[in-house]
This record gives structure tokens, C-alpha cells and sequence, in this order.
């Protein structure tokens, strides 16, 4: 189970699909780069959140 990222650029909130995926509430793809940054699969730009924490299930 993933809980919700918060994107510090947008004030905003990502629900994670997978791993390295996630959407927010705008529904951008968010793509994660690594554990506090993601990318905008829409616009190219990173973002800076709370950390992304990988799913301990799927390692």
C-alpha cells in the first residue's frame, strides 16, 4: 500500500500507482526520479516532495 507524496512545487498531492509512478490530483503522470524528486511526465519539470519510499513487497 502507498500513502500520499506531497509535491512542495505545487502544494499538492501525488498518489503513487507503483513504485515509480504517480498521479495528482490535476491528473499529471508524475514519474519518480528518486526518493524526493519526481518528474512531470507533461511539462519535463522536476519537483520536490516528501520522500517517496519504495514498497518494501516488490524489492
Amino acid at each position: 500500500m502507498y500513502a500520499g507524496i506531497f509535491d512542495y512545487n505545487d502544494n499538492d498531492f501525488i498518489i503513487p500507482l507503483n513504485n515509480n509512478m504517480g498521479v495528482d490530483s490535476n491528473g499529471n503522470l508524475m514519474r519518480r526520479i528518486d526518493e524526493y524528486v519526481v518528474m512531470d511526465m507533461n511539462s519535463g519539470k522536476f519537483h520536490y516532495t516528501s520522500p517517496w519510499t519504495e514498497d518494501d513487497n516488490n524489492k
